[in-house]
């Protein structure tokens, strides 16, 4: 297998052998330098030159692939390529001169794969377990943060704090070293209070750096990895270290480390970041882990082969779910109830949606949050609900995951989807079909609470004839329940053509 990484200042690729009831073993590693992200963060867009050596290295890394015979592989691109306009021609452009197919990833993919290389570097011990801990990557387009409670991942986010942006959008300072520096401390903490409001910064007692610049002061301080799969570094030295190291200028910088002039370039800015985000945490030490995106890409390739994949990734997203739903006060017992029911809808109408677990997955989120937009007003929550989600982050989840789930609980109530609302006319074709789908799954099993007193314990779907039956286990008076699932099963018979009638077990209907 081989994992490659097209990232805003270098192109990485990762070799590994996969042998059955093995860790996958690394057998070949390549890096090379292209700064795509200069161009991408000031122009918008990828320059001739940072293409041509992009193309060139990806050539390189092509030949190295078929000299092992690779047989499968992934191959992502971050920021850089995510904000260019001309990511599609370029794109074209990989594929049709080496033959490898990049897909693009955003901030919530990039900090899923982070967090599962964390998780196998350290699952020999505590750590993760041990306290809430906040896992930070800074790149040279973004930051990406993930706040852990029990190992698990509850907040996550990306944010405008990489490396290479900062630089460049300095690029035409011509200041002193020291003003330049100050004007990136006031931009970070503009930044890192932003953060605060939605990360509980304040609650992390570890504190986890990863990044090729978190893994440069490990070696400086602590001396370079041996083997170990963590280097703790003592929070006075770790900010003793970045305070050195920031107050000198870029050929300080080579003269004292050694370092080329491309390398020196993300260290001041990457180390402003991590020493405020520190502040903010309890943490007496740094971990840094020997934990990669190109690891955390490989172990998913592997998991998703052996059918781990999904257990995995709807336990992380619905805990984050969970999170978001608190912070918006939602009724947490009517949320489950109808994420039980509609999910054990979407499962008695396999055969007729032909929906896969993925989808079952954003359903249950849609189901948890549809109600989270009762938090800005009762009047219109269905619409505040899409809002919100529509610009939401949930671990694991990716924006177009998003839309859907958005659009989805919007449709829990009120109007159906109608070419006059942009948001659901924004999505392709095949992401309406599924909204449909899950849409009109939904609506029933909100109905099947109306009364939020979770009365309906079970739901099964029963074919009769040319119509179906909702047939319901529950306690008490179930006429409101009653009369709601048949007003809401409108979009039901919309998109499957079945009316619904419904049935308490034993037969009352």
């Amino acid at each position: 297998m081989a994992v490659l990484d097209v990232g805003a200042s270098a192109l990485r690729l990762l070799v590994a052998e996969i042998l059955p009831g093995e860790r996958p073993r690394v057998i070949e590693e390549a890096s090379r330098a292209v700064a795509l992200g200069k161009d991408a963060f000031t122009a918008g867009r990828l320059g001739a030159p940072a293409i041509e050596a992009a193309l060139r290295a990806l050539e390189g890394f092509r030949r190295i692939m078929d000299s092992y015979g690779v047989v499968r592989y992934r191959a992502v691109a971050t920021s850089a390529v995510r904000e260019a306009v001309n990511r599609d021609t370029f794109l074209d452009r990989v594929r049709l001169r080496t033959g490898i197919d990049v897909e693009i990833i955003d901030g919530s993919e990039e900090n899923r794969l982070t967090y599962m290389a964390v998780r196998e570097a350290l699952r020999e011990g505590q750590t993760l377990t041990a306290a809430d801990s906040l896992l930070v990557e800074v790149g040279g387009g973004s930051a990406d943060l993930s706040f852990l409670r029990k190992g698990e991942p509850i907040y996550s986010g990306t944010y405008a704090l990489g490396a290479i942006r900062m630089r460049q959008s300095l690029a035409s300072w011509h200041g002193s070293h020291e003003q330049r520096v100050r004007l990136f401390r006031r931009h970070v903490q503009n930044i890192v209070e932003d953060i605060r409001r939605e990360i509980p910064l304040r609650e992390a007692r570890q504190f986890i750096a990863l990044g090729g610049d978190a893994r440069f002061t490990a070696d400086e301080t602590v001396g370079e990895a041996a083997g170990e799969a963590v280097r703790a570094i003592d929070r006075e030295r770790f900010l003793e270290f970045c305070e050195e190291t920031v107050a000198l200028d870029d050929d300080q910088l080579v003269e004292r480390h050694r370092l080329p002039p491309v390398r020196v370039e993300t260290l001041a800015p990457a180390l402003l970041v991590y020493r405020e985000l520190l502040h903010e945490t309890q943490a007496t030490q740094v971990q840094v882990p020997e934990a990669t995106l190109r690891a955390g890409l490989l172990l998913d390739m592997v998991r998703t082969e052996q059918g781990h994949g999904i257990e995995d990734l709807s336990r992380q997203v619905l805990g984050s779910a969970a999170a978001l739903g608190e912070k918006y006060r939602y009724d947490a017992a009517h949320a489950g109830n109808v994420a039980f029911l509609a999910t054990r809808l979407f499962d008695e109408l396999r055969s007729e949606h032909g929906l896969g677990e993925r989808s079952r997955l954003l359903l249950e989120v849609a189901a948890l949050l549809h109600d989270i937009g009762a938090f800005v007003s009762l009047r219109g929550h269905h619409k505040h609900t899409q809002y919100i989600l529509s610009v939401a982050e949930i671990f694991g989840l990716s924006g177009d995951d998003m839309a859907v789930i958005s659009n989805v609980a919007r449709y829990h109530r009120r109007s159906t989807p109608i070419k006059s609302h942009l948001a659901y006319m924004a999505l392709d074709s095949e992401a309406r079909v599924v909204v449909n789908k899950l849409a009109a799954i939904l609506r029933v099993a909100n109905a099947l609470d109306a009364d939020h007193l979770q009365k309906i314990r079970d739901a099964r779907v029963l074919r009769e004839d040319d119509h179906w039956v909702l047939e319901v286990d529950g306690a008490g008076d179930l006429t409101i329940e009653r009369l709601a699932a048949l007003a809401r099963a409108d979009l039901l018979t919309e998109v499957f053509g079945r009316r619904v009638a419904f049935r308490e077990a034993g037969g009352r209907s």
